[in-house]
C-alpha cells in the first residue's frame, strides 16, 4: 500500500495555470465515433474529462469545447471515468470565457449528430420530427415546418421526459430549438446513447 502524501506535500508537475472547476460539456471524436465528455479542470496544454467511454492511455483523439476547438490531443491518464488528456499544441483559453464580444464571435457548445425520431408539440399539436443534432442547449430539428421565431414547445424524446423549450430560428425545413433550462449530463447522456 502506498503511504499517504499530506495534501500540503503534493508537486504540481503542470508548468501553465489551470481552470479548476470548468464544469463545461465536451466532446471527444476517436475516427468516426463522437462521445460526449464533461470538462472538469483546463488549462493550455491539457484537460481533466469525465466520460462514460475511456479511451485507453496513449490513444489521439479530437477534443472540442464550448470556444475550444477541434483540437488534437492525446490520453496520458485514466482512472474510472476520469482522463487526462494532453493537447498536441498549446491552447488559447481566452475564447472559451468570450461569450460573443469580439467581431460577432459567439462561441457554443458542442453539437453530437444524431438520426433519433422525436416528436415537437406546439400549442395543441404534435408533429413527428428528426432530431438533426444537440447540444446541452438545444436541438436542431428537421420536419416541423416554419413555427414562428420564440414560439414555446416542448420536445417529445422516447423514455425522456419532454423538455420545455422555444423555437429560436428557422430555415431550409430545419429548426433550433432551445432548451429551458439547459439539459443536465445524466439527460444528455441518455439521448446520445
Amino acid at each position: 500500500m502506498a503511504p499517504i502524501v499530506p495534501p500540503h506535500r503534493l508537486i504540481e508537475r503542470r508548468e501553465d495555470e489551470r481552470y479548476r472547476r470548468v464544469l463545461a460539456t465536451g466532446k471527444l471524436i476517436l475516427g468516426d465515433c463522437e462521445m460526449f465528455c464533461f470538462v472538469r479542470d483546463l488549462s493550455t496544454r491539457g484537460a481533466k474529462i469525465e466520460t462514460l467511454t475511456v479511451p485507453v492511455i496513449g490513444q489521439q483523439l479530437v477534443f472540442e469545447m464550448r470556444g475550444l476547438g477541434p483540437c488534437s490531443a492525446r490520453v496520458v491518464w485514466n482512472r474510472e471515468h476520469l482522463v487526462g488528456l494532453a493537447f498536441d499544441s498549446p491552447q488559447d483559453l481566452a475564447a472559451i470565457s468570450d461569450r460573443g464580444t469580439r467581431q460577432g464571435y459567439c462561441a457554443r457548445a458542442p453539437r453530437f449528430a444524431t438520426d433519433r425520431l422525436a416528436q415537437l408539440r406546439i400549442g395543441g399539436s404534435t408533429v413527428a420530427v428528426e432530431l438533426v443534432d444537440l447540444s446541452a442547449g438545444g436541438a436542431r430539428l428537421r420536419g416541423a415546418g416554419a413555427p414562428r421565431i420564440d414560439t414555446a414547445a416542448s420536445l417529445i424524446i422516447d423514455r425522456i421526459a419532454p423538455r420545455a423549450g422555444f423555437v429560436r430560428w428557422a430555415r431550409d425545413g430545419d429548426i433550433g430549438f432551445q432548451f429551458t433550462p439547459i439539459l443536465d449530463l445524466p439527460t444528455l447522456m441518455q439521448i446520445l446513447r
